[in-house]
């Protein structure tokens, strides 16, 4: 079919992986052309428990915690080492572009995403964005180097209700506190630092431009903008599904019309778009000219010669055992696991002594074992340890009865950060009994303030395998993360704050910022 850029699903081997794209470098080989295909990824590195919708853990790569948990470390010098390691991870099976960072900000806490950010500040979203690209491009692009595809421009943080522009339902980006700007930030240091693909969102911004279309069909978003105001002259590349899919705002066109749109606008490549047929109409009708097919080409090609692609697109199958997941990239991404943990409350009961008896509840026995001395009932407990997973209540509802949509209404949360009752009657139980130490994983912010006095230790994780909240729990390490965004203290306020501000709520139980060490 002559499409030459292709995205990772699925869970290969790391080796079957490398056989699989160097079999398709060979059928490209033998096209007209001899164009040679980009693989490219979602962050395919975070541990299981950690991820969300577009990012996956894939068997066989090094496990890392997610951008909040990178956020919650402060350390750039620590994000640059996870991008120069997942790099040579990348090159070793034949990727070679990363669909991330996300750089857009977590100004609105029900936002599902919020877990692919590096938090609420644009400054050290700004910090982070600049070492990840660095690690994966280096200081020149060559054969070396992965791209990196920031996104999701001009920032996806500010979601109507919270709600995700993948559904009709929140298909609006909305800047009460007028506040647009600050979500740039880290897109305009981004392209100052050699970026060479960016993709803009699925929203409408919402009473921003001269036209309430989405991202992707918005001329001052993508042309004015980002082009001329910024002086980017990599790739647009749209997010997945735009004409076929998420086409908001512009509903009523045809998808020939939405291609013609969305190529004015300033798209140069689709994302998760296979029918070339449309494009060639337009142009047989001289609706798109050759003039500008020729500049999305030239951008689109330049990348593949950058990254040597055109010379030798071939990787070498017996070096991938040698390079992906070796103990050194294992060891790493264990230390960034430890380094993102926050230490929210310690009333003096952490860290637990070698051989406490612990009971467990959501956490790896079999690994508990191996710290402290593990008991069937609590009566026989020194402390109880809770887990809590991400909050998730219920479904955002999808707004269109479409069959695709309407699976993608079960992988994103609606907006309530409360944590149920089976929860919170389960701390109250089990604190009535013992000393209670909660883990809660804080991917999405979670309203904690109807468990916190009820705990005698709690830790926020972004993304961390159990066996290293154990050594946190019993001072194999001392936590030294920091809060990537506020802990909203209820419902009400997240309800009262806005969209676009970051960390806006009244009174919230932990500040940004905000985490302690033993």
């Amino acid at each position: 079919d002559n499409i030459t850029h292709f995205n990772l699903y699925g869970n290969p081997s790391p080796f079957e992986l490398g056989v699989k794209i160097n079999h398709l470098q060979k059928i490209a080989s033998k096209t007209r052309l001899g164009i040679p295909i980009t693989i490219s990824s979602d962050p395919i590195h975070e541990v299981p428990k950690g991820g969300g919708v577009a990012s996956f853990s894939v068997d066989g790569f090094s496990k890392w915690p997610s951008q909040l948990g990178f956020a919650a470390s402060k350390d750039t010098n620590m994000v640059k080492k996870f991008a120069e390691i997942v790099r040579e991870e990348y090159l070793a099976v034949g990727i070679r572009t990363a669909l991330h960072p996300m750089s857009d900000l977590a100004t609105d806490p029900r936002w599902a995403r919020n877990f692919g950010t590096f938090g609420s500040n644009a400054k050290l979203s700004s910090d982070m964005t600049i070492a990840y690209m660095n690690g994966f491009q280096g200081n020149k692009i060559n054969n070396k180097s992965v791209l990196t595809m920031v996104k999701h421009f001009p920032g996806g943080g500010p979601q109507e209700n919270g709600l995700d522009a993948h559904l009709y339902s929140g298909r609006n980006q909305i800047y009460p506190g007028n506040n647009f700007d600050y979500h740039l930030k880290p897109f305009e240091d981004a392209i100052k630092n050699n970026l060479k693909v960016i993709m803009p969102y699925y929203g409408i911004p919402v009473g921003q431009t001269n036209e309430d279309v989405a991202m992707a069909y918005n001329k001052y978003i993508l042309t004015d903008l980002l082009r001329n105001e910024l002086g980017y002259n990599g790739v647009i590349c749209s997010d997945w599904g735009i004409i076929t899919g998420r086409h908001w705002g512009v509903d009523n066109l045809s998808i020939k019309k939405r291609y013609e749109k969305s190529i004015a606008a300033g798209i140069d490549q689709y994302g998760g778009e296979t029918d070339t047929s449309f494009i060639k109409s337009l142009f047989n009708e001289n609706r798109i000219s050759e003039k500008r097919i020729n500049e999305s080409v030239k951008r689109i090609l330049m990348n593949k010669f950058k990254l040597g692609l055109f010379d030798d697109p071939y990787i070498d199958e017996a070096e991938i055992q040698n390079t992906v997941n070796t103990k050194s990239n294992i060891e790493a991404g264990i230390e960034a696991q430890r380094k993102s943990i926050v230490l929210l409350k310690n009333n003096g009961v952490l860290p637990l002594k070698k051989d406490t008896k612990i009971f467990i509840d959501g956490l790896d026995k079999e690994i508990g074992s191996e710290f402290g001395t593990l008991v069937e009932s609590i009566e026989d407990a020194d402390v109880v340890i809770m887990y809590i997973h991400t909050v998730f209540n219920g479904n955002q509802e999808s707004g269109l009865n479409r069959v695709f949509d309407n699976f993608l209404s079960t992988l994103f949360p609606d907006g309530n950060l409360d944590l149920n009752n089976e929860i919170v009657n389960k701390v109250k139980n089990f604190s009535k009994e013992k000393d209670l130490i909660v883990v809660v994983d804080l991917n999405r912010p979670v309203i904690l303030e109807s468990i916190k006095d009820k705990t005698s230790g709690l830790i926020g994780t972004f993304g961390v395998q159990d066996r290293v909240m154990y050594e946190g729990l019993f001072g194999i390490f001392n936590p030294s993360g920091k809060l990537p965004f506020e802990i909203p203290s209820s419902m009400e306020s997240v309800l009262n704050q806005k969209e676009d501000l970051p960390d806006d709520t009244t009174n919230p139980t932990y500040k940004y910022g905000y985490g302690i060490s033993y």
